[in-house]
């Protein structure tokens, strides 16, 4: 996940002292890729425009309560997600391409759903890790105890996905993110990444412990999670909104350019392009768009001081 930058800590200090430049510098920083976003989820361009100006307008209204514990971007995007939800009065949106192709059915696969065959050890570790007393505290949202037991969830997802990239574990690091961020199903992911299915409930039930384990450690208590049918996972609820495993744009740039080691230019492109992040499509199409922007600009300028000297002459 993208921490607050300076750049933006600058803006936001701007901001918060009135100062307008402040916030047009920001505005043109994000709208460009807040419109992408819009513009792939809704048919008609005025409506992705309409939304994306309310989601900044509530963001300003907002900005007294943001905590900066997570960046500009991640703030505006969640934003801008609750209003397309709204805007389609409550009905599930997908996060990445990969769930429309595979079409999960009613339920939804990974940890958020009731998965079936071969599945088993993987439920097993979600129920060890929920509770008979477990959904108020974590489905009770604004109040303080949930607050924090979210901010633990986050800590020990972000420690596991930070010992698998250190570990260069890439493979397990996209299982992982199938399951919980792509909520796909046990076969679907072992389909896609080549490995039996059993293996997959294994990386699921070794994630879901170790979470639980770190959560334990730093709390003095297990955590709680549930699983329905007729709600999210807290583990996707919160992996989708810190955006744990999107690539920084800068990094989405250097994936472009074809810049990356090898291991982390095949990573990034699985996620851009195989399980298709629909926040890293928006930045991806967003930065493409500069491109072409940008690569005007530098024709124009040659075609101008090419000509030049025609002006001198006159």
């Amino acid at each position: 996940m993208a921490e607050l930058t300076q750049a933006d800590r600058y803006l936001l200090d701007q901001i918060r002292r009135g100062d307008g430049d402040g916030w047009s510098s920001l505005v043109s920083r994000y709208q460009g890729r807040l419109l992408a976003f819009a513009r792939g989820r809704l048919k008609q361009s005025a409506d992705a425009e309409d939304i994306v100006q309310d989601t900044f307008f509530h963001f300003l209204k907002g900005l007294p309560n943001f905590r900066e514990d997570a960046s500009v971007e991640t703030y505006l995007f969640t934003i801008l997600r609750r209003k397309l939800v709204d805007h389609f009065r409550g009905r599930h949106m997908r996060l990445c391409s990969l769930q429309d192709v595979l079409d999960s059915g009613g339920g939804r696969g990974g940890a958020g759903g009731h998965d079936s065959g071969g599945d088993s050890s993987g439920r097993d570790a979600a129920s060890r890790l929920a509770g008979p007393d477990m959904t108020a505290s974590w489905y009770a949202g604004r109040d303080e105890q949930a607050g924090l037991d979210r901010a633990a969830l986050s800590n020990a997802l972000r420690a596991l996905l930070d010992r698998l990239k250190e570990s260069t574990g890439l493979r397990d690091l996209r299982v992982i993110e199938m399951l919980f961020y792509g909520q796909l199903r046990n076969k679907d992911v072992a389909k896609i990444a080549g490995i039996d299915e059993k293996h997959v409930a294994l990386i699921k039930h070794r994630a879901l412990n170790e979470v639980r384990e770190h959560v334990a450690r730093h709390t003095g208590s297990a955590p709680a999670f549930t699983e329905t049918p007729q709600s999210d996972s807290l583990v996707t609820e919160v992996w989708e909104e810190q955006r744990l495993t999107c690539p920084k744009r800068s990094t989405i740039g250097r994936w472009l350019l074809g810049t990356l080691d090898g291991p982390w230019q095949e990573h990034v492109d699985f996620h851009v392009n195989k399980l298709g992040c629909h926040f890293c499509r928006a930045n991806l199409d967003d930065l493409q768009k500069k491109g072409r922007e940008e690569e005007s600009a530098v024709f124009r300028d040659r075609i101008l001081h090419s000509t030049i000297g025609f002006f001198k002459q006159g």
